[in-house]
């Protein structure tokens, strides 16, 4: 075959391929593989929500005396007294945060977050003894004689400093998270104790030998308390909103340690029974020291923005 067949040969065969080739099936192009979320990096937030504190105190008062310049009842008394109550510090509260996640694997993710919270959670409470026994020589009881403590606790603020450990599940755009830490806040007690006594009742008719009277002592303490929380939550992503957001509702139980407090007396007074003629009354004692032992359950709702 000279050179013009063997060209003519290879140009037929050309056609031939080129023909084959068009009547095969063509593939779709791949479709882009669908993104995967991920936790990783920087976010900041704020949050809202109600703080169901409990404050357990103990109560601790001294013995009050009281003297007069003469008289056979120149000298009485009312025993000391102690005893426990718990009030209810709650209310809302509200604060934002900050943190970085991490995620290590396709499921798991860990992180740390700080937050601040101003809180309005304050409870008043008043505990009430009747009949306070009166110790006098000659005098066979006590009428109108009380002792009353009235007092406040409050949880001004409070901040966390906390680890989490997150398992997404779903479609990768939800995380539930165990979390625990640092927790500080402001705790406070203020109050006022009073012991009144009023009528003494004498031993025998002829004899008045007690004379009335009443003493205040006021209580205070506050202090920034540092201590521990540990809660779970869950966070997720909001795909309606522009940019990167995501909700997250959580639940915290923390403990702020103790307070303790010392009273102030801040007045008294003394009515002397006529029979004992005696010209002056002093009140001495009643002091009141207190330990109060903060716990606060947290339930919260937020929203985070990620960088």
């Amino acid at each position: 075959m000279n050179r013009t067949g063997v060209c003519i040969a290879a140009f037929a065969a050309l056609i031939a391929a080129s023909a084959f080739a068009a009547d095969m099936p063509v593939k779709a192009p791949m479709a882009a593989p669908a993104s995967v979320y991920n936790w990783t990096g920087w976010f900041v937030g704020v949050n809202a929500g109600a703080s169901m504190g409990n404050a357990k105190t103990n109560f601790d008062g001294s013995p009050v005396f009281t003297t007069s310049n003469n008289g056979p009842g120149a000298v009485q008394m009312t025993p000391g007294f102690g005893f426990s109550d718990t009030s209810a510090p709650s209310g809302f509260i509200g604060g934002g945060q900050i943190g970085y996640n991490w995620q290590y694997s396709p499921l798991i993710v860990v992180g740390l977050e700080a937050d601040f919270q101003g809180a309005l959670e304050k409870s008043d409470a008043s505990n009430l003894i009747n009949n306070v026994f009166l110790v006098v020589p000659g005098t066979s009881g006590c009428e109108s004689c009380t002792a009353t403590t009235s007092y406040t606790t409050q949880i001004d603020w409070f901040g966390t400093v906390r680890a989490r450990l997150g398992y997404v599940w779903g479609n990768g755009e939800v995380m539930s998270y165990i979390t625990g830490g640092l927790a500080y806040g402001r705790v406070k007690i203020n109050g006022t104790n009073t012991v009144n006594i009023g009528s003494v009742l004498a031993a025998t008719n002829s004899c008045d030998c007690a004379f009335a009277f009443s003493e205040s002592q006021t209580i205070g303490a506050s202090h920034v308390n540092t201590g521990w929380v540990l809660g779970y939550g869950t966070e997720g992503h909001l795909p309606l909103m522009p940019g990167n957001w995501t909700w997250k509702v959580e639940s915290l139980y923390m403990d702020l340690g103790h307070l303790n407090a010392t009273s102030v007396a801040t007045g008294s007074s003394c009515a002397v029974s006529l029979s004992l003629g005696a010209s002056l009354c002093a009140v001495n004692g009643g002091q009141v020291t207190t330990n109060t032992h903060f716990t606060d359950w947290i339930l919260r709702g937020g929203l985070n923005y990620r960088f």
